[in-house]
């Protein structure tokens, strides 16, 4: 009787100790933590196939798991005024709360190329301010690998009816793309030589082209004719500005002397004397023009040898007898006193 009791008890204490291991290993698998953690609401258009209880992580290393997703429909949020069809609760750790901040990103992403999807955290700047406990932050989409195949089969699909209902069509173009080619062969073919000589007189060209361009670069940008009209016209530019200033002075002082001129005479009176100087000077010019006049035709006129000092001036036999005189009166100056 009792070694039936304690076989009992033994039975009794391996189903408790395989039920605590069981629920230990449901605990385990399910994410359940027993430290603190605090909420965090990530919206998106379309989480994929994202589930309650799937892991949080940030570079690779489990902060915490996904607590739940609402359906919140077409109407944007009045709290951000984005316009989000799911949002997703998640829970992180509280120790990890320093390391994720305001400018974080939340995607999701898969283990592998057909793992389980879970939730990503990009901490964002470490400069940034910590996020704040129940804040709402926008979510990067997933990659819509079935609406890609979904339509990539559809293209497909239009594609093929197409090509089927334009066979003839389709496989007349391809014979007039071959005729094409085939033609363009023998042109290529029959005019080798000549196609050879063209690109062979081009490349001559654009050689003769290049001498020229540098011939030219030689004679009229780099040759001493160049040169010389540069420093030419250096030259007459260092002229200008060296004697720009002083000319300009100048001019300024003129401008000056007769404003101030012009504010002396500024009077009726005055104006009325300058008018009858001017006269006056304009009448003794013209009397000065009239004199020099009659002395150059008097000067013709001597020189003519017309009248009594035109000929004494210009007759050389008078001259003669006069120096002939003068000499004969120094031999004999008697002849001053004494006539025979």
């Amino acid at each position: 009787m009792a070694g039936e009791r304690s076989l009992e008890v033994k039975v009794g204490v391996l189903v408790l100790v395989g039920i605590g291991i069981l629920a230990g290993l449901v605990l385990v698998m399910g994410g359940l933590s027993l430290s603190r953690r605090f909420p965090l609401l990530v919206d998106f258009n379309n989480p994929g196939g994202l589930q309650t209880g799937a892991p949080v992580k940030i570079a690779g290393v489990r902060v915490g798991t996904v607590d739940g997703l609402e359906f919140r429909g077409s109407r944007p949020d009045p709290a951000t005024g984005r316009r989000s069809l799911v949002r997703v609760r998640i829970l992180v750790d509280e120790r990890f709360h320093d390391e994720i901040h305001d400018d974080a990103e939340f995607y999701v992403t898969t283990q592998g190329v057909l793992g389980e999807q879970f939730l990503a955290i990009e901490p964002g700047t470490a400069t940034r301010p910590v996020i704040r406990a129940g804040s709402v932050a926008e979510g990067v989409d997933p990659p819509r690998i079935d609406l890609f195949v979904a339509r990539a089969y559809a293209l497909l699909d239009d594609t093929v009816t197409a090509v089927r209902a334009n066979r003839r069509q389709l496989g007349g173009m391809v014979d007039d793309l071959s005729g094409v080619l085939h033609n363009t062969n023998e042109i290529l073919h029959r005019n080798g030589p000549r196609i050879d000589s063209i690109l062979a007189n081009t490349d001559q060209t654009i050689r003769d082209a290049d001498g020229l361009v540098v011939s030219a670069r030689e004679r009229y940008v780099d040759g001493p004719q160049m040169r010389r009209i540069v420093n030419r016209a250096e030259a007459v530019l260092a002229t200008i500005e060296r004697d720009l200033p002083p000319l300009a002075q100048d001019a300024r002082a003129l401008t000056g002397r007769l404003n101030r001129i012009a504010d002396g005479v500024g009077g009726e009176a005055q104006l009325a004397d300058l008018r009858a100087t001017l006269r006056e000077t304009r009448s003794l010019a013209e009397r000065a023009n009239s004199i020099a006049g009659d002395a150059q035709a008097i000067t013709t006129h001597v020189r003519g040898g017309h009248g009594t000092v035109g000929a004494l001036l210009m007759d050389e036999e008078i001259y003669d007898d006069l120096q002939e005189l003068v000499r004969d009166l120094k031999h004999n100056p008697w002849k001053f006193f004494w006539r025979e």
